[in-house]
């Protein structure tokens, strides 16, 4: 009997674009980045390559987590009506899915500060904006890059200091109403990916996707932008701190707490970088840019560095797919590795068989590319993908009537 199918049902979420390799290769970048400084000291790799990595292969996965969102919601095209509604539901689901599995990879008592439940919490800020154009996507994300530092500091400027730097959510926090409260000032506000300083990132990510990555010369624009971007927020933070006298502050700071150790210290604590926000006192801590600070010169200069590494990676994709292929296929499973990565560090920390090492760096980096590459030829999506799509899809198509016999 030919189905009959009732006038109110509708695809469940709006077609999504074909991939782009450009795209995959740039998420599989910024996951084997945040792989290299889990399992790498900066001796190691480099002071230079450390600071490059730290901090900034996370913001590369947020502004492609927006670019993302856009490509899987249409892309160009916003979506409207039912399909706006199914795509809601199907991101509100992936969130909650995100944010379980980042409470789960936490309790391993791996090392790594897991990024995933800022992650789900940017992605239901998303969801009353996917319609929206990708110049008022851009424009949010101009503003949010300086206000939400500034409005941070002056947040945090009123609060106790934190007993602990760097934190992300645990279990632990949900069992009681003190510890519910407490999440929540780690999640948006003191956290180690406070979402009041990365949702800028988000917003890039999203416009980006909204204007259109298959645009002929988007390589080459993403690339100007993003270093125009880098020597502005990087660029201004060295001349705040070096011309206007925000060093020298600093250094007398360090200098009344260590006598004679304060101009070292600074540099030290600038290499290093900080766990998702810079101290308030003194407020000079806002003009540095260093890694994890949440400071205006680190969004912009940072995010600005991930344009252009996306846009490399796009104009890359175009001229040698082929050649980038494993990174590719990583890229196009990031939750899988990224979590595999995880339980790896926590098997290996429980059995006292880590140790930072060149060997444990090849191995962390060079595993995940062949195994992604050999499961996306013989299975296709990652495992976590997979049940990630599922929960989505399922959730896209609650409120459609079923199709009648």
């Amino acid at each position: 009997m030919t189905q009959l199918q009732s006038p109110a049902a509708a695809p469940a979420t709006p077609r999504p674009l074909p991939r782009m390799v450009g795209v995959d290769v740039a998420r599989g970048l910024a996951v084997l980045g945040m792989i290299a400084v889990h399992t790498a000291t900066a001796e190691q790799i480099g002071d230079l390559a450390f600071f490059a990595l730290s901090g900034r292969s996370a913001i590369l996965f947020a502004v492609l987590a927006g670019v993302s969102l856009a490509l899987t919601t249409g892309g160009p095209h916003p979506p409207a009506g039912r399909d706006l509604a199914a795509a809601r539901r199907s991101i509100a689901a992936r969130a909650l899915a995100l944010f379980a599995l980042a409470l789960i990879l936490t309790q391993l008592g791996s090392p790594v500060m897991v990024i995933l439940a800022s992650y789900a919490v940017l992605f239901l800020i998303a969801l009353p904006l996917l319609r929206l154009s990708w110049q008022a996507l851009a424009g949010a994300a101009a503003v949010a890059a300086v206000a939400g530092p500034l409005l941070s500091f002056a947040i945090r400027s009123r609060m106790a200091l934190p007993d602990t730097f760097g934190e992300t959510a645990r279990f632990d926090m949900l069992t009681s109403i003190d510890g519910v409260r407490h999440l929540g000032s780690v999640i948006l506000l003191e956290g180690a990916y406070p979402v009041l300083t990365w949702v800028p990132f988000l917003l890039a990510g999203m416009a980006i996707g909204r204007w259109g990555l298959r645009r002929e010369r988007a390589g080459v624009v993403l690339v100007a932008l993003g270093s125009a971007l880098a020597v502005l927020g990087l660029g201004g933070s060295w001349v705040a701190l070096n011309l206007f006298g925000g060093k020298n502050a600093l250094v007398a700071y360090l200098d009344d707490m260590m006598p004679g150790e304060g101009a070292q210290m600074l540099g030290d604590l600038l290499r290093t970088g900080s766990f998702g926000v810079v101290s308030t006192d003194p407020w000079q801590w806002m003009l540095t840019s260093s890694p994890h600070s949440g400071t205006p010169f680190e969004v912009v200069g940072s995010g600005g560095v991930a344009l252009a590494v996306l846009g490399l990676c796009l104009l890359a994709g175009r001229a040698v797919p082929r050649l980038l292929t494993p990174v590719a296929a990583l890229g196009a499973m990031p939750l899988t590795i990224y979590a595999g990565h995880i339980v790896a560090l926590a098997v290996l920390l429980r059995s006292d068989s880590f140790t930072q090492s060149w060997t444990t760096l090849l191995w962390f980096v060079v595993v995940p590319p062949v195994f992604a590459t050999l499961w996306r030829t013989c299975v296709g999506r990652g495992p976590l993908e997979w049940a990630l799509n599922k929960a989505g899809a399922g959730a896209a198509r609650l409120g459609y009537p079923r199709p009648l016999n």
